[in-house]
């Protein structure tokens, strides 16, 4: 199924999620995070080759953070619920609700995701810690990056899950850098 369609199909779904996420004042977790993880995704849909519902993963990206709007600690959960609360609202499919649930709950770092699309999103999100748009905009707002850099050289071999994620990774990292570098002159 083409990415286009799907985003047209689930238009109501995806628009919900951009409004959320235009409100959110922060700038690592705000709307330009959210397109990185969506960009993200649909090059690993492209490129990773397992089963996976490429539906659930679209969703999945846009909502996987709308509940900052709320928290940041127990975001993820809180998430999960809000776009479970949508779908059922629109009267989707039990099942379909509960694979997109179980992709978004559990893409912290420290967490498992318990499903093929989980691990697609977790990735995306964690791939888009070198996303330009997020670190242009943590520069010009002088925002302290200290957590973001701590993590980057773990981000690689301890927490990316697919070797498709990892040449991203490699590709990514020097983009990022070139960004740092020329901020700074």
């Amino acid at each position: 199924m083409d990415n286009t369609f799907i985003e047209k199909k689930h238009n109501l779904l995806i628009s919900k999620a951009i409004d959320y996420m235009n409100k959110i004042n922060d700038p690592e977790h705000d709307i330009n995070h959210m397109y990185d993880v969506v960009e993200y995704t649909y090059e690993l849909l492209d490129n990773v080759k397992i089963d996976i519902d490429k539906e659930v993963c679209i969703i999945s990206a846009y909502w996987h953070d709308v509940g900052r709007i709320k928290t940041n600690d127990g975001h993820e959960i809180l998430s999960a619920n809000m776009l479970k609360n949508e779908m059922e609202l629109l009267g989707y499919d039990n099942n379909f609700i509960n694979k997109c649930f179980l992709a978004i709950e559990n893409h912290k770092w420290n967490m498992i995701p318990k499903n093929n699309e989980g691990l697609i999103i977790k990735d995306a999100d964690k791939l888009a810690w070198l996303g330009n748009k997020r670190w242009k905009n943590c520069l010009d707002k002088n925002y302290n990056l200290e957590s973001i850099i701590e993590l980057l050289p773990r981000l690689r071999n301890e927490i990316l899950y697919f070797e498709e994620s990892k040449k991203i990774y490699d590709r990514d990292i020097v983009q990022l850098l070139k960004i740092i570098y020329n901020y700074k002159k």
